[in-house]
């Protein structure tokens, strides 16, 4: 029969709702924890022989946990896709203080690089974050222009350098032609005098007399002075000339040589700086990579042993977070100079990036490298330092591994790094040799 009341509904449709909450029984079964109660007492009901109207405040009861437990599942994606975000977010603004201090930065940038890599720092809003990104894509745009500009100029100049050297090659093809062209004006000026003291001697013998001898010998000795006086006044004139353009010339080679100079000076100083770590003055990872080539060929050529040490700051991170990136900063420019001061002459230090620097060490066996890498160690390990009146302790963690007949570069940088990894999985704070 169907049921009555404000919920009348046909025999047909109570069947269906009947069965239809039976299989939602049995669907929801084990679902979620705040259904179980609910669902169990409909079970007892409907075994009890209750029918659609006594389970609707059951139902009732399930539709409103239904929609609690929707609620709490949206609460919870947003929760989740907030922290992507910002986890993301932070991600983004860590990779970019690194590249940040590791790039090479004009000297005229420098001190917006800074400004950046403090607002990089700190804690970021969504507006402040988005600032910050469009600030460091601003700069990095700005550095690549200026690099661009600065090798314009360098082409610039020596577009301008041959032009001027193809004008002091003309005036010296010139000068050389003047040489010339007074050579032949000495030989012309020479057979005119031959000829005029030819015509002076036959005139001396064909004279008939005192007079007539006086005669013949002044006019040709006027046309003998007259020659000579115009000769010395073009070749006066000539010299003069070419005075003036070896003087033009040289004032030009002067100030070629002094431009010269000045680009020679400009580029060595941005040579130097991209190969040196703006932090801590280290040699930076490009620098490690010449000097690689250069110990390589040398140990090929001489067969004198050569070993690699990469060094890790243990827990820099936890540095960072902890005590800020004024202390991380002040720890990395510390390790670099405590690995610079305990290393010899012939051994050469660099920050490869991040905490990690890298140690070539020539004419030292791995065993021998292991010694002094303890020592140093022991050092850093002893040292520590202060930050805003709080002591922070240091440990490194380094890898070690010598070159062998065949390797190739990335061969003893790969088996230095294992040795390395193995440091850091055994408690850190320890060197280890690399063995095969």
């Amino acid at each position: 029969m169907a049921s009555t009341g404000p919920y009348s509904i046909s025999v047909e449709t109570e069947k269906f709702l009947y069965k239809l909450v039976i299989q939602l029984l049995i669907f929801s079964q084990g679902s979620h924890k705040l259904l179980e109660p609910h669902l169990l007492a409909i079970g007892a009901r409907l075994r009890s022989g209750a029918n659609l109207q006594d389970l609707l405040g059951e139902l009732q009861a399930v539709s409103k946990t239904l929609l609690h437990i929707s609620k709490q599942a949206k609460q919870n994606l947003e929760t989740t896709e907030s922290d992507s975000v910002i986890g993301q977010n932070d991600y983004v603004i860590r990779r970019l203080d690194e590249l940040l201090a590791e790039a090479d930065v004009p000297l005229r940038f420098q001190q917006q690089s800074a400004l950046l890599r403090q607002r990089v720092r700190t804690q970021h809003s969504e507006q402040s974050y988005k600032k910050v990104i469009d600030s460091a894509i601003a700069l990095l745009l700005n550095i690549k222009d200026y690099g661009a500009a600065e090798q314009s100029g360098v082409d610039v100049f020596l577009e301008d350098l041959g032009v001027q050297l193809g004008t002091i090659e003309q005036q010296a093809e010139t000068v050389g032609q003047g040489n010339r062209l007074s050579i032949n004006n000495r030989d012309i000026f020479n057979n005119d005098i031959h000829r005029q003291v030819g015509y002076l001697k036959e005139s001396t013998q064909s004279a008939e007399g005192l007079d007539d001898l006086k005669s013949h010998t002044n006019a040709h000795l006027d046309r003998l002075l007259e020659q000579l006086l115009e000769h010395k006044q073009i070749e006066d004139e000539r010299q003069h000339e070419d005075q003036q353009k070896i003087e033009l010339m040289t004032q030009k080679l002067q100030d070629l040589e002094t431009e010269t100079e000045t680009l020679r000076v400009r580029l060595k100083i941005e040579h130097d700086k991209a190969l040196c770590d703006s932090l801590t003055g280290l040699p930076n990872r490009s620098a490690y990579n010449s000097r690689v080539e250069m110990e390589l060929n040398r140990w090929k050529r001489y067969k004198t042993p050569l070993t690699l040490v990469i060094w890790d700051i243990d827990y820099f991170k936890r540095i960072n977070d902890t005590y800020g990136h004024k202390a991380g900063d002040k720890t990395l420019v510390l390790i670099g100079q405590l690995l610079l001061n305990n290393c010899r002459d012939t051994d050469f230090v660099a920050r490869y990036g991040g905490e990690e620097f890298v140690m070539l060490m020539p004419c030292t066996q791995a065993s021998q490298a292991l010694e002094m890498a303890e020592s140093t160690r022991k050092m850093v390990q002893d040292c520590g330092f202060n930050s805003n009146g709080e002591n922070i302790s240091l440990t490194l963690s380094c890898g070690i591994s010598d070159f062998n007949e065949g390797d190739q570069l990335d061969d003893v940088f790969v088996r230095a790094d294992q040795a390395l990894y193995q440091s850091k999985q055994q408690g850190r704070n320890r060197c280890t040799l690399f063995a095969l």
